[in-house]
């Protein structure tokens, strides 16, 4: 099954915050619903981790990097 690569238009502001909530780690990844992490996973920029973690995929650490170099 191939996931689709969401870009930064493609989210709305609570799924970009999610995101980066997910990248910064706990405690605040741990503030990131289930069902938000499962959409962001399947929009492929998050992975599921050993233990059923979840983290920013190597696609959505491009798209934030790619955000702040923009900005």
């Amino acid at each position: 099954m191939q996931q689709l690569v969401a870009g930064r238009n493609d989210l709305t502001d609570e799924e970009w915050e999610a995101l980066h909530r997910l990248d910064r780690g706990q405690p605040e990844a741990g503030l990131v619903p289930q069902t938000m992490r499962d959409l962001l996973v399947g929009y492929g920029l998050a992975a599921k981790r050993r233990g059923g973690a979840v983290g920013v995929s190597e696609a959505g650490k491009r798209l934030i990097h790619k955000h702040r170099v923009e900005t």
